[in-house]
């Protein structure tokens, strides 16, 4: 009778979760040069439609629902040809974005697009300035969103969080990792006097080559508030095959096009990193494991154009969208937001690998719940509390029912384990 009880508790369990989160999607992306006209860089070897033809391809298929540009061209305009020409298409009408902004002498911005039938947008800012009061190399943006929550008519009961759009000034050297360094100091400084939110994504160029970098560890080391990566991938990425799989720069190997750099994947200049509630799942929003890529990138491409040889890692139509429009590829990454208008007494499932692979670590995002797995004919065979980390292993291979429990809340799965 405990067997077929665990059982159909599963099934009321199941159907009653389901509807518990939603998964959104955010990219950032560096776009290089859209329609700015430098004298490598220009209609011949950069042609803006063709770019857009290229990014409504790949939109298309990535179906993020935030995207962070960076290296636009330094006009309000170009932001409505980006929604006009590559968002707003036949498979989409609802895209929008933030507000231009810039500084005096910046021929690049960055532009913030987002669904508006999906999020909602609170405010907008915008830093220019280090610690110092010396000018950035370009303008950081920031942008509080909420989500539209159909179950609720204010967005103060739902959730919220803040996109922080930047881009990094590129080059090796002393000088320009200082720079770099300047525009993290005054990012970090911005979020512990400025911010509301307790979920923040930075995402953009980094133009770091390594995690030990100066600017890289005022992100990630900070005495106050620190970003986390969420693939935690520290290290001396520049042209090292240890990080192949994460590189994001370049898609080329040389060429005639010297509006593109050469060079093939050796450098992870694009990312996105999260504040670590967003990590834990503090504050109703929660990075999904395993969702984090370099869109394009199969790992087997080390100094290598993505289109060498063979790359399954996206459609051949995406791959070759990915390959003209710009020498960086977009990074995407997902996350789980609480449905604040649902019954609080019903607890989402959590996403984790199912079949699940023995040792599995419970830590991270998995640190807020509890778990107890149980054979079919009901015997416990592993515990973890809330709070606590624990490990998987040992257990023989099968077929379990997993307890899942959160701040009284509970629910049961079927989980494989292997």
């Amino acid at each position: 009778m405990k067997r077929w009880g665990l059982l159909l508790l599963f099934c009321i369990g199941y159907q009653l979760v389901t509807a518990q989160v939603t998964t959104v999607r955010v990219m950032t992306y560096n776009i290089l040069n859209y329609r700015n006209s430098t004298n490598e860089c220009n209609g011949n070897t950069n042609s803006a439609s063709s770019k857009e033809v290229a990014l409504d391809t790949i939109v298309r298929n990535m179906q993020p629902h935030i995207i962070c540009f960076q290296e636009v061209g330094a006009s309000a305009n170009n932001a409505t040809y980006l929604l006009n020409n590559a968002l707003n298409t036949t498979s989409a009408s609802n895209w929008t974005t933030t507000n231009y902004t810039n500084n005096s002498f910046s021929s690049l911005t960055n532009v913030i697009a987002y669904r508006s039938d999906i999020f909602g947008l609170i405010s907008q800012d915008v830093i220019t300035k280090d610690v110092g009061n010396n000018n950035l190399v370009r303008v950081v943006d920031v942008a509080r969103f909420y989500y539209k929550d159909p179950l609720l008519n204010a967005q103060s009961d739902t959730v919220t969080f803040t996109v922080i759009g930047a881009h990094f000034k590129a080059g090796s050297g002393t000088s320009n990792s200082s720079q770099r360094n300047a525009m993290a100091g005054a990012i970090i400084d911005y979020i512990e006097n400025d911010a509301v939110d307790a979920n923040i994504m930075l995402m953009g160029d980094f133009n770091m080559y390594a995690s030990s970098e100066s600017g890289y560890q005022t992100l990630i080391a900070g005495n106050g508030f620190r970003f986390e990566d969420p693939i935690n991938s520290s290290g001396s990425w520049n042209n090292n095959s240890s990080f192949a799989a994460i590189h994001t720069q370049s898609t080329r190997n040389g060429g005639s096009n010297s509006c593109f750099s050469g060079g093939g994947l050796d450098d992870r200049f694009d990312q996105i990193l999260c504040s670590e509630d967003i990590i834990e799942g503090e504050d109703g929003m929660v990075y999904v494991p395993n969702t984090y890529f370099a869109v394009g990138n199969d790992g087997n491409h080390f100094n290598d154009p993505v289109n060498a040889g063979t790359n399954y890692s996206v459609s051949s139509t995406v791959l070759s969208a990915l390959y003209s429009l710009s020498d960086h590829l977009p990074v995407i990454a997902d996350f789980d937001i609480d449905l604040q208008g649902l019954n609080t007494a019903e607890l989402e499932v959590p996403v984790l690998e199912n079949p699940m692979r023995q040792p599995a670590q419970l830590a991270d995002y998995y640190l807020r719940y509890g778990l107890a797995i149980y054979t079919l004919d009901g015997r416990k065979v592993f515990e973890k509390p809330e709070g606590e980390t624990a490990t998987v292993q040992g257990l023989p291979t099968g077929l379990y029912i997993a307890h899942w429990s959160k701040d009284g809340r509970s629910t049961t799965t079927k989980l494989m384990l292997w």
